[in-house]
């Protein structure tokens, strides 16, 4: 029996496969702008794309496969199931949505922490707690404020809520003041360290 010849989405349904495109590529880049990168480049350098080919996937203009779907969504701390939300926008609002870390993740994270602080410390990072420090210390590739971090983990602009959120990774070094000498200074940053680096 011959083979069926199924046509190509491309060349059958031109237009619907050109807005699927589309609407993968806002899709990427409202998960990008969640994660905090506001422009491709700075997220194609982070994540070892290169520029051209990271833009082609916000353009709508490359043809991704499952696989660079699927990639992409563990990049954006995304579940495959996010991405069945199209054409819809990420919930802002819900930080269970916001954030997603694998628990692989979360797991290495408290490995990272028990060799080289402690069993005792390690057990009292929750979930929450390393998934909030994680999601931080992508955020800030580049010098984020107070305000600006505790907005992208959906926290009110409080100090008990910063140290509360991130205290363990200035603790632990993973993040830095951008003038450790003014600590209270209004222009006060954080940025991501080289050891931070190795943690995400």
């Amino acid at each position: 029996m011959a083979k069926k010849h199924i046509p190509r989405a491309s060349t059958s349904n031109p237009d619907d496969f050109e807005r699927l495109k589309m609407e993968l590529a806002t899709f990427f880049t409202e998960a990008r702008k969640r994660l905090g990168y506001k422009t491709k480049d700075e997220f194609a350098d982070a994540k070892n794309y290169t520029r051209s080919q990271y833009s082609e996937y916000e353009s709508g203009t490359a043809n991704p496969t499952v696989e660079t779907i699927f990639n992409l969504l563990f990049e954006f701390g995304l579940k495959p199931e996010n991405l069945f939300k199209l054409p819809g926008k990420l919930n802002q609002n819900s930080e269970v949505t916001q954030i997603y870390i694998p628990s692989a993740k979360i797991e290495q994270l408290r490995e990272q922490v028990k060799l080289s602080i402690g069993l005792e410390v390690a057990i009292k990072l929750t979930d929450q707690k390393a998934t909030r420090i994680l999601r931080t210390l992508a955020y800030c590739t580049k010098p984020k404020s107070k305000a600006d971090i505790l907005s992208n983990l959906g926290l009110k602009n409080t100090t008990n809520n910063f140290h509360r959120a991130i205290g363990h990774a200035l603790e632990f070094k993973w993040l830095e003041m951008t003038n450790p000498e003014s600590r209270q200074s209004p222009e006060q940053r954080y940025v991501i360290t080289e050891e931070g680096k190795r943690v995400v």
